[in-house]
């Protein structure tokens, strides 16, 4: 190498060295700070892009799963009024057996029969009033309009396709007339045979009800076991992109602080030189 004063080329060979290593360092700092690989756009274009749309899509599945979670909810309400309605059905069905006996007077059927109407209104009344979040829900309001795109949504999916992502579920009437109990009374022993053969189509249309509620709520926990099972692989996935491996980040910053050390001391070393060379003429 010659020996110049006027340009100190190894000074800014140093120099850029120093600056390489600082920006090391400083990424090391930040990503064992954040915990984050990415932190900037310029840390990786197409990683940030790929890592985006996966916690989109992770947000939109953590969000899907809480409206599964609702509907589930929204079914056992409906389920536990169903309950009810079934206990008062099946003392219906004793009260009907017990006024077909010849043996009992007409004012003992009139006794019964009175319990008989104040049960039929008991089961009206408890399909009209019971309710999830403001929806009635056994009055005949969500029965739907007889085609699939009627009745309630169940969103549950993480796009906006019918039928991988929502589909419509309907609740049928369950109040006393639209079980086919209108009319009918215990007063005379023909009525409470007739009485009989309503309730037991009442109770099987009833337990057809329960059937598709359970059915529904079964399909509702798969969709939202299978929802927690492609979380965890797209926040896996997402983790591998975005994340800092720390015992890496480690080392690097490590190394950054080593070669600091050494690049300042050989700076100062650089910077030396011209005074060397300035004793060639003193």
């Amino acid at each position: 190498m010659s020996t110049r004063i006027n340009h100190n080329v190894l000074a800014l060979t140093a120099q850029r060295n120093i600056w390489k290593t600082q920006n090391d360092l400083d990424n090391a700092l930040v990503r064992l700070s954040s915990g984050l690989r990415i932190n900037y756009s310029w840390d990786d274009p197409a990683g940030l892009a790929i890592s985006e749309r996966f916690r989109a899509l992770i947000d939109s599945m953590s969000e899907a799963e809480r409206n599964a979670n609702y509907d589930i909810n929204l079914m056992a309400t409906a389920e536990g009024a169903l309950q009810t309605i079934d206990e008062k059905m099946v003392r219906l069905r004793s009260l009907a057996i017990q006024a077909s006996n010849g043996a009992l007077t007409s004012t003992d059927r009139r006794a019964l029969d009175q319990e008989f109407q104040l049960l039929l209104s008991e089961i009206t009344r408890i399909a009209t009033s019971v309710n999830y979040n403001n929806l009635n829900l056994l009055d005949g309001s969500l029965s739907g309009a007889g085609d699939e795109h009627s009745g309630l949504k169940f969103h549950v999916g993480v796009n906006n396709v019918y039928g991988q992502d929502y589909y419509y579920v309907t609740l049928h009437d369950m109040r006393a007339s639209a079980l086919g109990l209108t009319g009918v009374n215990v007063l005379d022993t023909l009525h409470a045979q007739n009485a009989i053969l309503s309730i037991d189509n009442a109770i099987e249309i009833k337990d057809g009800e329960r059937t598709r509620i359970g059915a529904y709520v079964s399909r509702l926990q798969g969709t939202i076991q299978n929802l927690q099972i492609a979380r965890e692989n797209a926040v896996s996935s997402e983790s591998q992109i975005r994340d800092a491996d720390v015992a890496a980040e480690m080392s690097n910053f490590v190394r950054a602080q080593i070669l600091m050390q050494t690049g300042v001391s050989m700076l100062a070393q650089a910077n030396m030189v011209p005074q060397i060379v300035a004793q060639l003429v003193g």
